[in-house]
């Protein structure tokens, strides 16, 4: 019944034009949402390590893959599923799934067995039941050169030669596209004020780009990110994964903030429009 409820609104999300007040999160995930749901019949899931090496995930299947920092999803087997009790008792105790079910509802959930490892701060990963068909995963990040750094630079739009500016690309070798992520800074503190991501052929051209000005605070309670912190500041990169039923690369991007941690999945369309998906888990009052 989710199946086929999670199908028939990625068809609306097509369907309706933005003439009809479509939500702009809705809108940016259906590209995201739709090539999932073709090829698996699913969407990824949060999941999260556990002190012990286990994972919780939203399922009852009996084995999992689980989308962290290596070449292929890695699988996990099905050990306990757990009720709505135990759910509930998780929580404070081990500090995930947050805001699963908070007010109480059933909730699906349970633990599994896996050979991967949890990976930086942030416990949380990607679950799938099935994997979408020959998606490959990994990357290296080097520095932006050549052709992609000329192009970089003119898209943001510096407001001098010597405006303090940071960058990186991520690309994997033998892969087709490559990105680059950039970010510029002003102000006695070198606070960021503009962001991009770009997509670019082996050559450097570029044939997609998102760039986003920065306006007032970069999230709620937490400090804006200055030069000396780093791109990777900015853009936390989990991994990047390439498939068929995906036009260009999918980043993995950890988004979290005070307010909540957050996985964010990244990429553009066949016609190179930006489309993401974000996993958003409020952890206020979680700790």
């Amino acid at each position: 019944m989710l199946r086929h409820f999670a199908i028939l609104v990625a068809a609306l999300l097509l369907a309706l034009p933005a003439a009809f007040g479509q939500d702009e999160t809705d809108r940016l995930s259906a590209y995201i949402d739709t090539q999932f749901l073709s090829t698996i019949g699913e969407l990824p899931r949060l999941a999260w390590f556990l002190p012990d090496g286990t994972v919780v995930a939203q399922d009852t299947s009996p084995g999992i893959f689980l989308y962290t920092r290596s070449n292929k999803p890695q699988l996990a087997h099905l050990r306990d599923t757990l009720s709505q009790i135990e759910m509930a008792a998780l929580r404070p105790k081990q500090h995930v799934a947050c805001d699963l079910a908070p007010n109480g509802e059933q909730t699906v959930a349970s633990i599994y067995t896996t050979l991967a490892h949890a990976a930086g701060n942030n416990p949380q990963v990607l679950s799938t039941s099935k994997v979408p068909p020959d998606l490959e995963g990994g990357f290296e990040q080097a520095t932006l050169r050549g052709r992609a750094e000329t192009e970089v630079w003119k898209e943001m739009q510096p407001a001098s030669a010597d405006q303090p500016r940071q960058s990186a690309v991520i690309q994997r070798k033998g892969a087709q596209f490559f990105y680059s992520v950039a970010a510029l800074y002003s102000g006695p503190n070198k606070e960021v004020m503009r962001t991009g991501i770009f997509l670019h052929e082996s050559n450097g051209k570029i044939l997609a780009a998102h760039v986003e000005d920065i306006r007032g605070t970069w999230c709620d309670g937490c400090a804006m990110p200055t030069y000396a912190d780093g791109i990777e500041r900015i853009y936390v990169v989990e991994n990047m994964f390439t498939a068929p039923a995906f036009a260009y690369p999918l980043l993995m991007l950890d988004a979290s903030t005070i307010e909540g941690r957050s996985i964010k999945l990244v990429t553009f369309t066949p016609s190179r429009e930006f489309s993401r998906h974000l996993f958003f888990e409020y952890v206020v009052g979680c700790f």
